[in-house]
Order: structure tokens, then sequence, then C-alpha cells
């Protein structure tokens, strides 16, 4: 009976952050700049009015924000899973410098928008998967086959498509309130046309983040000793690097480049469920998207019908929990 009682009270305990965010969907569905009355929500008597606001425009937002912090959160988790580093974030592999880059190229070049992309978006993706792309190759010119490579080279690269994405703002006429928002995060006009590009690479980039839990638990001991129980780890390596890629890539194409969201999900997540990635990684998912959605609805909300880039309010949250967790460290450093 106690060890029933204990499993039902750990599915529970798993279960809630997923109540929970239902929850807030639900009230961010209702508020905005129009309040529509959440029992019209559920019983479905909206005006048409309403209606197509919910339909067309909050619920599709509110889809796309929740999967970009899912796969932001994700891709934390693994990533500070494999660097074994608790700072580590979906931008160390210069993904978000990527887009960037992308982003600002699309406005030198003559393309017409793409049937379901604007050409901004479609860039932005090629460049973060251009980036990963030329991390994977930097790393490769090093013998060795480290974490702390792929670290560096992430670093290397994202500087130098930063440098060039800056040229290009300097010597040519652009759009800068655009690149700004770019850069600040915004789900503004998203829809469901971006909803439906981005779902299926997001699908496949959760169940590839999942799926590389069993070797991140072995990685916990280390290079070497995980390499004396029988861990690939070159093959783990190119693995967590495209699969964190792929996630971090269709993160900023679908909301810009909005920072903090993969650092303190994973946290948040590891002190309530444990370590252990199986649980860790899928929380780490769950807690991305309540943050996303939370920060999102106040964006849109504190200064109605104005609205704040989404990525000040999470760097708002983010730089006080990144100097708590910097002075843990600090501190645990010094003691030891």
């Amino acid at each position: 009976m106690k060890n029933n009682r204990a499993k039902c009270k750990s599915v529970l305990w798993q279960i809630l952050p997923i109540e929970v965010l239902i929850l807030l969907s639900l009230i961010a569905l209702c508020i905005g700049t129009k309040f529509i009355s959440p029992l019209s929500v559920i019983l479905q008597t909206c005006s048409k009015t309403e209606s197509v606001i919910i339909t067309k425009i909050r619920l599709p937002r509110i889809l796309i924000c929740i999967i970009c912090g899912a796969l932001l959160g994700g891709t934390g988790a693994v990533f500070q899973g494999f660097f074994r580093n608790p700072l580590a974030d979906p931008g160390i592999m210069g993904v978000c410098s990527g887009a960037t880059f992308g982003a600002v190229l699309s406005g030198l070049l003559p393309v017409a928008a793409i049937s379901f992309l604007s050409p901004a978006t479609f860039f932005a993706f090629g460049g973060a998967l251009l980036s990963a792309f030329c991390v994977f190759l930097f790393s490769k010119f090093f013998r060795g086959n480290s974490s702390v490579t792929l670290l560096l080279s992430g670093t290397a690269i994202g500087t130098f498509f930063s440098a060039i994405a800056s040229i290009i703002l300097l010597t040519h006429e652009t759009d800068l309130h655009s690149f700004y928002v770019w850069t600040t995060g915004s789900f503004n006009a998203k829809g469901w046309k971006e909803f439906t590009v981005f779902i299926i690479p997001s699908v496949i980039s959760f169940i590839l983040l999942e799926l590389s839990a069993r070797h991140l638990d072995v990685l916990v001991c280390g290079e070497e000793s995980a390499q004396t129980f029988g861990l690939n780890y070159k093959f783990l390596r190119n693995y967590v690097l495209i699969a964190g890629s792929l996630a971090a890539s269709c993160a900023v194409c679908s909301g810009g480049i909005i920072s903090f969201v993969g650092l303190i999900a994973p946290h948040i997540a590891r002190k309530l469920y444990g370590p252990l990635h199986k649980t860790l990684i899928f929380q780490s998912m769950i807690y991305g998207g309540l943050l996303m959605l939370v920060a999102d609805t106040l964006a849109r909300t504190v200064v109605a019908p104005s609205e704040l880039p989404v990525g000040i309010i999470t760097s708002l949250v983010g730089v006080p929990f990144f100097m708590i967790v910097l002075v843990k460290m600090s501190g645990g450093k010094t003691q030891s």
C-alpha cells in the first residue's frame, strides 16, 4: 500500500506542471487587449469576433510560445548534462549568432517572401544550421574529442557570425527596429503558418533530445570513466550537437533570440525531480514552456496595447538567477 501511494504521489507530482501549463494557457487565451471570459472559452459561447481572436491570433501564438520554451528547456538540459556545466545554455553552440547572421543577410538579398515563411525566418533557420555545421567541422580540426573543444568552437564561430552581422548592419541600410525585435525575441504576428512549418522539426527535436537521456546519465561519471562503461563518446558528441542544434534552431526561428529560458528551466527541473535525465529533460521542456508562456503573457499585457519583447522579461528574471547559480558554484569551489 505504501509503495502504491508513493508511486501515485510521484506520478501526480510529475503531471502537476502539465496541469499548471494547461491552466495558464487558458488564462493566456482570455487576457490581452480584449478580455474574454474564461467561461465563454470553456463553454464555447464566444462571439464571432472573440472566436477569431482566440483561434486565429492567441491560440497559435500560445502553442508556438510553449513549443519554443520547451525546445530551449530541453536543449539546455541536454547541453548542461553533456558539458557537465550548470551554466550551459542553447546559445553556446553559436546557433543564436548564426540565426542573427541569417536574418540580417536576408535584408541584403533580393528575395521575396516564401509562401510559408518570411525571408528573415527562412534565412535565420539556415544560418542557425550553418553555424552548427561550422562548429562541427571546426572541432574536427582538433585532435581532442572533449566537450571543451566543442564549447570553444561554438564560442569562436558564434563570435565570427556576430561580427559579420554587425558589419552588415553598419554598412547597409537596414530596418534596425525589426532587427532589434529579432534579437530580443517576440511572438507577435506568429500564426498557424509558422506553427505548421516548425511543428515537425520540433517534434523530431523533442524525440532526439529525450533519447539522449541514458547516455548522459553514464557521462556523469566523466568522459574516461564513461568510455570504460561502453559509452561511445564520439557518437554522443555528434548526436548531442545535431539534436541540440536542430532544437535551438527551431526555437530561435520561432521566437527570435530569447535568453535564459534554457538555463533556468533545467535548474528548476533538477531541483524538483532529481538529476536522472529521462525525467530531467522532459520536465525541463515542460518548465521551459511554462516560463516562456508566462513571459510572453506579461510581455503582451503589461504595456497593452503596446507590447514588450519577450526576451526583456526573461532577461530580467534570468540575470539574477544566473548570478545566484554563479555564486553557488563559486561557494562550492571555495569550500572544497
